[in-house]
């Protein structure tokens, strides 16, 4: 009678065991190396799996760089999420890398974009921003707004605006509403949203 307990038990393991679902993967490619791979860290994201480089590589660069490493590890993730900004490149360069994620979307391609540089996403925790900003006026702006001096690359800035994060959301989303076909001429406008939600979604709770 214990042996056939013991049967059954190792059944209903294995049961359990084959109704679990696989985590999503994701590659987050950011241009920048410390910036942008901090930010996306702060995520405590429990039901995926996130693979973050900084790679110091821009718009095009930064699309060869990730399909290199999706022809060798091509299997291992569903979602490949290029993380750059516009700056001072040319709008060629810019658009051609945007185009080149929105065209291989079923490739798992997706593109988190800032029209001038990734700080606009955290001027949008603060408010709504429709006219052009150059981004070498972001520092001051944001030390304005967060009361102290905004030091680039700080280590917790998913943290300290993590209660603003709605109002940075329904904020970019109008900007993007807005968008021309020239992601380049956006400025200013961000993409980031779309992965910021992407990653709310298998947060621990």
């Amino acid at each position: 009678m214990a042996k056939k307990n013991r049967r059954r038990k190792k059944r209903e393991y294995k049961r359990e065991v084959g109704t679990r679902l696989p985590g999503k993967t994701f590659l987050i490619v950011c241009e920048g190396t410390k910036t942008e791979p901090n930010y996306f860290r702060g995520f405590e994201v429990l039901s995926a799996s996130v693979e973050i480089r900084g790679t110091g590589r821009n718009t095009l660069s930064l699309v060869h760089y990730a399909e290199k490493i999706l022809a060798e590890r091509e299997e291992e993730f569903d979602e490949v999420w290029l993380v750059f900004d516009k700056d001072s490149f040319s709008d060629m360069s810019f658009n051609n890398a945007v185009f080149f994620c929105e065209a291989h979307f079923d490739k798992g391609f997706r593109v988190a974009y800032s029209n001038e540089a990734f700080e606009l996403w955290y001027l949008l925790h603060y408010e709504m921003i429709t006219k052009p900003v150059s981004r070498f006026d972001y520092n001051a702006m944001l030390s304005k707004r967060m009361k102290k001096y905004y030091k680039k690359n700080a280590p917790n800035m998913y943290g300290k605006l993590l209660t603003r994060q709605p109002m940075a959301i329904e904020n970019a989303k109008k900007l993007y509403e807005g968008r021309s076909n020239s992601p380049a001429k956006d400025n200013p406008s961000t993409t980031v949203f779309q992965l910021v939600e992407e990653l709310n979604k298998h947060l621990r709770d």
